[in-house]
């Protein structure tokens, strides 16, 4: 008896014909949502290596550089309209923004391979609903299915009551998957107990950023590209967001010397990089993040660093922060976190004075809390708010995700926002603050 492998190596990748399909969808594995082109067809027919013979208009063979040449893994076969079609899933070539000129991950150059096949590794994909009878999976109906669960769920709400029914459900793609999600949650269980998925619940992710009036998403690309100085905290982007790496970070770096400040507990390859091109890598300890930034801030203050007039035209003073962000005077402790005197300071100067009467912001308290060089924190601060001898200022950006935001979650994000202020980023091309 012989056994069929499980992998063959395809002898060749047919190109789509004039004819086939063609579709656009974005990449799914991370955030930076890179532009791809599918094309679509029969089994049986093939397009020719002539840009007058196949549906990518271009001549084949190519060479090793062009985003039009399509690779194994980039070819599947699928089921459409109940007939196998080839699919070309590749990246837009034609792409200006985001991923220019078809530029793409490793990951994303992958996606073919997710679409369902019985000959593939997607074999083991549930096809329909199931129900375990007697230790054993069984298919069912949807209709059996679905008077299953809301039996089963009627079930756990009568006896244990509604906190006892979790919702746990995607937060990024179809609004409209979601809304029915949310409303289920809401309106048919009422249950509290449900949350998106990269929070404990449906709330904003970064509610520092929030108080402080920050979009996580407000920052494009060009910003990353832009700014002269990036303070990244919380994430390495060369080895998760390649696109972003490589369009729009190190394409700063070559044109005009922008120099990352990486904010990580492990040295990863985006913290080597940058040190060895005159960036810093701050290898603190988990969960000092906050001191961190208070530090820096600290050390830019006591300078006389920071971007006062950007402050003073674009921060709150007094008695627009006593005006509860927007939300109204909120004048009794139980009311709000903005209850006057208890939460939020009278202004910048207010802010300064707090900062600098903190041991928590000391620059030795800081470093050894954060297992970091007093030098390698004035460095910080230098590079994203030291001006120059004509003036100017660095344009400094700062981006965070969720190795920031998922430990000490208010206070990292509250404090760092506050140093993006003190350098007077938040609006500004270049000079942004965001996830």
């Amino acid at each position: 008896m012989t056994s069929r492998p499980f992998h063959t190596e395809p002898d060749h990748v047919p190109l789509p014909p004039k004819d086939a399909d063609l579709l656009t969808t974005a990449c799914d594995y991370c955030i930076v949502a890179c532009g791809y082109k599918v094309y679509r067809w029969p089994v049986g027919k093939e397009g020719g290596p002539k840009a007058s013979e196949n549906a990518i208009g271009a001549n084949f063979p190519l060479g090793p550089m062009d985003a039009r040449w399509v690779s194994p893994n980039q070819h599947t076969i699928v089921s459409h309209e109940g007939k196998p079609h080839h699919v070309i899933v590749t990246p837009d070539s034609d792409a200006d923004v985001v991923n220019i000129g078809g530029d793409h991950s490793i990951r994303g150059g992958c996606i073919a391979q997710k679409c369902y096949s019985p000959e593939k590794a997607t074999k083991d994909r549930l096809l329909y609903p199931m129900v375990r009878v007697g230790g054993k999976l069984q298919r069912i109906s949807w209709d059996d299915a679905v008077d299953i669960y809301a039996r089963v769920g009627k079930h756990v709400l009568d006896k244990h009551g509604v906190h006892s029914f979790g919702i746990k459900m995607f937060g990024y793609s179809y609004v409209e998957n979601r809304y029915a999600l949310t409303r289920f949650a809401w309106t048919s269980i009422e249950t509290p107990a449900s949350a998106w998925h990269d929070s404990p619940t449906i709330n904003s992710s970064t509610p520092g950023f929030k108080d402080a009036g920050i979009d996580n998403f407000g920052p494009s690309y060009q910003d990353w590209y832009e700014a002269e100085t990036l303070f990244i905290s919380g994430t390495d982007p060369f080895e998760t967001k390649t696109i972003i790496w490589n369009e729009w970070i190190l394409r700063g770096a070559r044109d005009h010397g922008q120099k990352q400040i990486m904010v990580n507990p492990r040295k990863t390859t985006g913290c080597a990089w940058a040190e060895a091109n005159g960036g810093l890598h701050l290898h603190l300890i988990p969960g000092t993040d906050t001191l961190l930034h208070m530090a820096i801030a600290r050390v830019i203050l006591e300078n006389g660093w920071e971007d006062r007039a950007w402050i003073d035209k674009y921060t709150n003073n007094k008695w627009e922060t006593d005006s509860g962000f927007g939300q109204g005077t909120r004048n009794t402790p139980w009311q709000w976190r903005t209850t006057w005197g208890t939460f939020q300071t009278k202004g910048f100067e207010d802010y300064k004075d707090w900062v600098l009467s903190q041991k928590e912001s000391k620059l030795d308290f800081a470093a050894k809390k954060c297992g970091l060089k007093e030098a390698d924190i004035v460095r910080a601060a230098e590079m994203m708010a030291k001006p120059r001898p004509d003036g100017t200022r660095p344009k400094t950006s700062i981006g965070i995700e969720k190795g920031n935001y998922w430990s000490n979650n208010y206070l990292n994000t509250a404090s760092i926002a506050s140093l993006g202020f003190v350098c007077g980023a938040g609006n500004r091309d270049g000079q942004v603050i965001g996830r």
